[in-house]
């Protein structure tokens, strides 16, 4: 068994895909095969449940992803107290929305490239991922995302500023030009929503739910342009974080509808997990991003 070996199989779990994994670290994907067939030989158990194109842990994989996570994070502490510890080097995996990524963090990640040119960075994008699950896998190193405020006893949280959201419409909607609308103004009326598992989404159709309204349909898009494009093509009623259609509001493509309903309470937030061995480039990070949004941040814990 090598960390190499045991590398590729945390990859292949994280992305739930052979080939994925190839592309992330540049192996053919017949060199991940065969790592993956040899950790399966010397532990004399199947590792993952293959059903045509998509792979399962089996229960053995799921013990060894537990202790292939605590090896790694052991040995770069090893490697970082042993060599020039002091110095932010390595990479960081951070998970985060693309709304944020796209309108609230590139002069962050711009300033941490020239401060820090030895430290990569990778980016994890789902809509409908539970990114708490992934930090306790250790799975990602830190998350930025939109949600209420989390308040978990493992998970630190620093959050950052509330995200304003709009509920949009095209310039011509019957809603748009109401002084104020509620909840119960969107019954009957079809939603052109972010995919399923989107926090902010969850949040919108849990204030329709509690007040007994229901649309007459929702379509589900994983992009923001394409829900920005079908809003102003009148299919539908949208709600993203205000700063992703800042530009069509004030072109006229869209309206955003007065909500005098329920706060929303969006928040964007730092988190990562508690238990997480902070290294310097972790560090440098998590005091770039509290300085670079100049917040008196809550630990919630």
């Amino acid at each position: 068994m090598e960390f190499r070996q045991l590398k590729t199989f945390l990859t292949v779990v994280k992305l739930a895909s052979f080939t994925k994994a190839a592309n992330e670290l540049g192996y053919a994907q017949s060199s991940v095969t065969g790592q993956i067939q040899l950790l399966e030989e010397e532990f004399g158990t199947m590792l993952f449940e293959r059903l045509g194109k998509q792979i399962k842990l089996t229960k053995d994989g799921e013990n060894l992803f537990n202790y292939a996570s605590q090896i790694l994070t052991l040995s770069d502490e090893a490697k970082a107290v042993i060599t020039d510890s002091f110095t932010p080097k390595g990479s960081l995996t951070i998970g985060t929305a693309e709304s944020l990524c796209l309108h609230r963090l590139p002069e962050v990640f711009n300033t941490f490239r020239q401060e820090y040119p030895q430290v990569g960075i990778n980016l994890y994008f789902d809509t409908g991922g539970d990114y708490r699950t992934l930090l306790r896998k250790n799975a990602i190193d830190i998350v930025f995302f939109l949600d209420v405020p989390c308040n978990e006893k493992d998970l630190i949280t620093h959050v950052l500023f509330e995200e304003t959201m709009s509920v949009i419409a095209p310039p011509g909607h019957r809603l748009a030009q109401e002084r104020s609308i509620s909840p119960r103004d969107l019954t009957g009326e079809p939603l052109v929503l972010t995919s399923p598992g989107c926090t902010y989404r969850g949040i919108l159709e849990s204030i329709l739910t509690q007040s007994g309204v229901k649309p007459s349909s929702i379509m589900g898009v994983s992009s923001n342009e394409v829900i920005k494009r079908f809003v102003s093509d009148g299919w539908g009623i949208g709600f993203l974080p205000q700063i992703v259609v800042q530009q069509e509001l004030l072109s006229g493509q869209l309206v955003d509808l007065p909500w005098e309903g329920p706060a929303f309470g969006i928040t964007a937030q730092l988190i990562y997990h508690k238990d997480k061995w902070q290294s310097p480039a972790l560090k440098a990070f998590i005091a770039m991003v509290l300085q670079s949004f100049k917040t008196e941040t809550a630990q919630l814990s």
